[in-house]
């Protein structure tokens, strides 16, 4: 039954690419142009033909495949690429062929762009973990403390509550050398990316 809704939902999805009016009066060579240009395979040209197979309206395949390698010739730059792995996004199999170079070498950029993002965004989560860690050692210490001042408090219980105080400060203590030193690299990190941002954009 699932894999029936699904067949269907997906149906639906084809069919919702055009409607009638729009298959009745369809620029095939304007449609394909502007899949292409937003870089969508051609293989999309399908899902039109399911959309108007129910106004008994065939696509121009011809006109369509046309339009559509103008549109991909737009689509595929090297700025495309770049943006486009750049994202994290993976290699768009629309720019194959003769549109292959400058979307390529593009891509390659932003890879090397996204790899430097990446290594940026781990030693931010590295200092964001350790100021979580702090935080929720100085909560805890509120909370003992407020413990340790309350009126049914036993002395034996104070005793311990001041040695789990004191074990928390030098957590907190100890924990300051990382998270300054992990500033510093988040720093450098973030200069050293708006420095390599600006170099592979002036290869492109």
């Amino acid at each position: 039954m699932r894999i029936i809704i699904l067949l269907l939902s997906l149906g639906l999805a084809g069919c919702a690419t055009l409607d009638r009016e729009e298959c009745q009066t369809a620029d095939w060579q304007l449609i394909g142009f502007n899949d292409g240009v937003a870089g969508r395979s051609a293989e999309r040209l399908e899902q039109h033909r399911e959309a108007c197979a129910d106004y008994g309206i065939s696509p121009l395949m011809d006109d369509y495949l046309d339009g559509h390698y103008r549109g991909a010739e737009r689509y595929c730059t090297a700025e495309n690429g770049y943006n486009r792995a750049r994202a994290g996004q993976g290699y768009n199999s629309v720019c194959s062929g003769g549109l292959s170079y400058d979307f390529e070498r593009g891509f390659e950029l932003g890879q090397e762009a996204y790899r430097q993002l990446q290594q940026q965004e781990q030693v931010e989560r590295q200092l964001s973990d350790q100021k979580s860690s702090q935080r929720e050692d100085e909560n805890r210490i509120a909370e003992l403390e407020k413990k340790l001042v309350a009126d049914k408090t036993k002395p034996e219980q104070r005793y311990q509550l001041l040695r789990d105080i004191e074990s928390l400060r030098d957590q907190i203590y100890s924990r300051k050398p990382d998270i300054q030193r992990l500033k510093t690299e988040v720093e450098m990190e973030r200069r050293y990316s708006r420095q390599l941002e600006q170099d592979l954009r002036q290869q492109l």
